[in-house]
């Protein structure tokens, strides 16, 4: 879509995704996430019928909260255009994709109702479906020539396709379906008093990156939006590597919290190997911005470069573990603590954003350096709490070597030579460059031990398509490791 529409149009379709994505952080209230702590927690407790009535009556709530917000969407979307993107003209293509709306609360049905009894194949299955079919069905509909329409068509198609399909698929699996008799109201209410502190610490987090995007609408021209939503999908990588690992974590220190199991260990263990995967994965990008946005985007988006470059040095703290505190702490049923977490970051980038865009001039750089003051802050908090309040610690000695180990990897990456007429060769170069120093030097360097390539691979193992893959990584981290001795 990035091709055909070129950077104005694609400018056009980012910035109406704005507004249906600023309405649907307010889907749930926090049951979303609630659901999967009293689930995974009534599973681990012997309370299977219980988990499946939260199950159900998290999914109703969901459906109604869903079709209340299409209907302001359509209503309301003339204001929100003018008002929030400086830009009215778009008021008919923001009233048609209120529709996608629907399809979201649909598909987080499926996604944390899935989480929540640890069926993680199912909960992906249908991410993956929506993706797809947007895949297909987007730029199939703008090359015959419906331009940002057909864009749009694709993306609600793809959310309420995937999301009627898998609730199907929820209910046919018995997942929220039958379980014990209770009231819908009492449930509600319960998740709501979990959910609803850890609802305002991530509302506040997302409203905040809305806020970013409604300052960077308003000192941006549409090409220029264009150009940053399409870099900022190059760190899609990092951002689903995370939250899949986030999903991931929270329903098992959930468990973990339900069996009596130590807090600092799980801590620990959880942040090293976060920062493990995520830290080389962040600034690999650096160096590999340009022939990145060549390769998939050619050379009129050659301006994002150091959009891209910048953003992944922003993105550090997301690397170094910082995703590992909501789910820490919420799983240990303290949403408080995840709430302070994402406020603060909050608050970083509301002040940030226009301090650093409009106030002293820097525009898109300025929303950029706002996004790594508010990253850097909630990473901070978040490391202060945990050590304050439930005694969990950093391995500083481990990630010091994660740390120096990339950074090693990336000097090596920086002064290669550009293979001639061929970017493609040149991007496989520095990949096996970069990740080749990186798995040598880390097992040598201390960043990983036996003991966490044991859980790793009891992680990966079972994985169908990844599993020989991650088990080869692996299998070569442990030879490195007898080469240390």
């Amino acid at each position: 879509m990035g091709r055909v529409l070129g950077r104005d149009l694609y400018g056009v379709y980012a910035l109406v995704l704005v507004v249906p994505g600023l309405l649907q952080l307010f889907l749930g209230f926090g049951v979303n996430n609630a659901v999967i702590r009293y689930t995974a927690y009534l599973v681990s407790t012997g309370k299977p019928d219980e988990a499946k009535r939260y199950s159900r009556n998290a999914a109703l709530f969901l459906c109604i909260t869903g079709a209340a917000i299409t209907l302001f969407n359509f209503a309301f979307a003339e204001p929100l255009a003018a008002t929030l993107l400086h830009r009215p003209e778009l008021t008919y293509y923001i009233q048609l994709v209120s529709l996608s709306t629907i399809g979201a609360a649909l598909l987080q049905i499926v996604t944390f109702t899935a989480i929540g009894w640890n069926r993680m194949a199912l909960s992906s299955s249908f991410q993956i479906a929506q993706g797809a079919v947007k895949l297909v069905l987007s730029p199939l509909l703008v090359i015959i020539g419906l331009g940002v329409l057909g864009a749009l068509w694709g993306h609600i198609v793809s959310l309420v396709a995937a999301g009627v399909l898998g609730v199907f698929v929820v209910y046919l699996t018995g997942l929220s379906r039958g379980g014990a008799p209770g009231s819908f109201v009492q449930d509600i209410k319960v998740m709501l008093r979990f959910g609803l502190l850890l609802y305002v610490g991530t509302l506040s987090w997302n409203l905040a990156n809305s806020f970013a995007m409604i300052v960077l609408a308003g000192v941006a021209s549409n090409g220029q939006f264009g150009v940053y939503s399409i870099v900022s999908n190059l760190l899609l990588p990092v951002t689903l590597v995370s939250a899949s690992l986030v999903n991931g974590l929270f329903p098992a220190f959930s468990s973990f919290d339900g069996v009596g199991g130590d807090v600092k260990v799980a801590f620990r263990l959880a942040y090293k190997f976060v920062a493990f995967i995520l830290t080389p994965i962040v600034v690999f990008l650096v160096p590999a911005a340009s022939l990145l946005i060549h390769i998939f985007w050619g050379d009129s988006y050659a301006s994002g470069t150091p959009y891209l470059q910048l953003l992944a040095l922003a993105y550090t703290p997301i690397a170094f573990g910082y995703t590992v505190h909501p789910a820490f702490f919420s799983g240990f049923n303290r949403p408080r603590l995840t709430m302070l977490v994402y406020v603060s970051g909050a608050v970083a980038l509301v002040v940030g954003a226009p301090l650093f865009a409009v106030y002293l001039g820097f525009g898109i750089y300025g929303i950029i350096y706002a996004t790594f003051v508010s990253l850097l802050t909630t990473w901070a908090v978040g490391t202060f709490l945990a050590d304050r309040y439930m005694g969990a610690r950093l391995d500083i000695r481990a990630n010091a070597a994660i740390v120096a180990v990339t950074a090693a990897a990336y000097l090596a990456t920086a002064f290669l030579p550009t293979v001639a007429h061929s970017s493609v060769a040149s991007l496989l170069l520095d990949l096996v460059v970069f990740f080749g120093v990186y798995l040598t030097l880390a097992p040598i360097a201390g960043a990983v031990k036996a003991k966490d390539l044991d859980i790793m691979d009891h992680a990966f193992k079972d994985l169908r398509v990844f599993g020989p893959i991650f088990g080869f990584f692996v299998g070569y981290e442990r030879l490195m490791l007898s080469l240390r001795g």
